[in-house]
């Protein structure tokens, strides 16, 4: 009788056990990082019942979805700058109940006001080629300024993602050693699905790989295999100038991470990857119009002579620029970069890295991958002078040569209406204005990408690789939210709260429950009846 009322009442404590874990699982039904615990019942070799907690989550599951949860942060991050841009550049505004880009508005405008000096020479129309000019300058200035505080704004974002993710790691790693000290159970299982939810959030910020020890705790580490959190231990995120220039880089323990930042992942990665992507891009090529604009409307200008019978000079400043050390370089010295007079037809959107060797130099195109040698400078490459302007160079020493990243912030208007050179000929006389057409040229001739296209036409083209951009970083980001949706599913199913199902067992323990506590009920007052006949 005794050996009975203790089965029951192990029953009554095991389905206590099984109605406070199926509770604990209605409770957290909507942290979607909790994985649900089940409640297993065993007979021991003595016959006593034997309670198991098991806290459901594959290891696999768990990983596939960080790694999606990775994927979605970074492409959501590239995709919110890159359609930022396109908005930016090649939006359209409503004027006068019609919508149109202004950029290439102005850039039409401006285009077409020569042809008002074939008709009629008076100082008015001087006055609205030059105005027409410094709204294109407007536009582009505006423009150079909201990509560069774009850039800003992804460094600052760097920055707090970084730190972010460095308190995550410690929280980690501080989790990690309570894990290793705590037996299973309960206690340990609310610790899981606390490590869980820390390596998820991680995820959001960087693309990392999980290893899990026996006892329980995680190892992190970056896909190149750099170690973030063994056991206790755990290594910061530093960020630092890169080599070239004020943008972040990510280090760790003193190796350079961010050099590839698709490997890197999640939010850091996607800032990474569209500040060095798209928005260098957009930065360059609106830095090409505005070198191209510039080049084009000097040389015209130069062709020909004023009323006052002086050779033309320049209407915009011309576009120079430095190039920037690395900070590993030997020698002091700097270099200048100007464009050409005569080739700013062959002017691309790349970058280069000039390198000092021990025979001479070496350019590198950081987009074609071409490689350019000379004994000594100045060296002249698609359209562009590049000499040293002090100091000495050391061999190894190296710059990065970027002038149309910031070519448009230089866009300036120095030229007034008597400065315009429509003569022909000095003297110059009533009438004579044989130089107009030289400005019309800059229009109607293909001056832009090595005499391919014209300048509405190098216009439209910048537009549509903006968009294509755009488009391109939205599709990515498409897909990679359906794949971490159908991760978070697959994870949900294996690992998530149903909560019809629970609460159909919370059900059946309190019906099981009531059964044992009837059978102690009888068997206690069956057992008091014996004893009473005994006694």
């Amino acid at each position: 009788m005794s050996n009975m009322i203790n089965r029951a009442q192990q029953a009554l404590s095991g389905f206590m056990s099984g109605a406070s874990v199926t509770s604990k699982n209605i409770q957290h039904a909507d942290d979607t990082n909790f994985a649900r615990e089940t409640v297993k019942f065993t007979t021991g070799s003595g016959g006593q019942l034997i309670v198991n907690i098991q806290r459901m989550s594959d290891s696999f599951l768990s990983s596939r979805l960080n790694m999606a949860t990775s994927r979605s942060a970074a492409g959501s991050s590239v995709y919110d700058v890159a359609s930022k841009i396109d908005k930016l550049i090649t939006g359209s505004t409503e004027i006068d109940g019609k919508y149109e880009n202004i950029f290439q508005s102005s850039i039409t405008k401006m285009s077409s006001s020569w042809d008002g000096l074939l008709v009629d020479d008076t100082p008015s129309t001087r006055k609205t080629i030059i105005a027409d000019i410094d709204q294109v300058r407007v536009n582009i200035n505006d423009m150079a300024r909201s990509l560069h505080q774009q850039q800003d704004t992804i460094n600052s974002q760097i920055k707090t993602s970084t730190s972010d993710a460095n308190t995550l790691l410690k929280q980690t790693a501080e989790l990690n050693n309570q894990i290793s000290k705590t037996p299973p159970g309960n206690s340990l299982n609310d610790l899981l699905n606390r490590q869980e939810s820390l390596v998820r959030d991680l995820s959001k910020q960087l693309d990392v790989n999980t290893r899990f020890g026996s006892d329980g705790t995680v190892r992190i580490e970056l896909k190149s295999g750099m170690t973030l959190v063994d056991g206790d231990k755990y290594r910061d995120l530093k960020i630092g100038k890169s080599e070239f220039s004020n943008d972040y880089s990510v280090f760790v323990n003193g190796k350079i991470v961010s050099d590839n930042p698709e490997l890197l992942g999640g939010t850091i990665g996607g800032q990474l990857e569209v500040r060095s992507g798209a928005l260098a891009e957009a930065q360059r090529k609106i830095g090409l119009m505005a070198a191209t604009i510039t080049s084009a409307y000097n040389e015209a200008n130069r062709k020909g002579f004023t009323a006052d019978n002086q050779p033309g000079k320049d209407l915009l400043a011309p576009i120079t620029a430095g190039a920037l050390p690395s900070k590993d370089n030997l020698g002091d010295s700097n270099l200048l970069v100007t464009i050409d007079p005569k080739g700013y037809k062959e002017l691309t959107a790349d970058s280069y890295t000039l390198t000092k060797t021990p025979t001479g130099f070496e350019l590198y195109n950081n987009s074609t991958k071409v490689v350019t040698s000379s004994a000594g400078l100045p060296i002249k490459v698609d359209g562009l002078d590049i000499s040293l302007s002090t100091g000495v160079m050391m061999t190894g020493d190296s710059f990065l040569i970027d002038p149309m990243r910031t070519a448009a912030e230089k866009f300036e208007v120095v030229g007034i209406a008597n400065d315009i050179a429509i003569s022909s000929k000095s003297p110059a006389v009533h009438g004579d204005n044989g130089n107009v057409s030289s400005f019309i040229n800059v229009r109607n001739n293909k001056i832009m990408f090595n005499g391919s296209s014209t300048l509405a036409e190098g216009l439209a083209s910048v537009f549509v690789d903006i968009g294509i951009n755009s488009a391109t970083a939205l599709s990515q980001k498409q897909a990679s939210s359906s794949i971490y949706h159908s991760a978070e599913e697959e994870w949900g199913a294996y690992s998530g709260v149903n909560l019809g199902h629970e609460r159909i067992s919370l059900l059946g323990y309190e019906k099981n429950y009531q059964a044992a506590s009837k059978i102690v009920q009888t068997s206690q007052k069956l057992w008091s009846s014996i004893l009473e006949v005994i006694g």
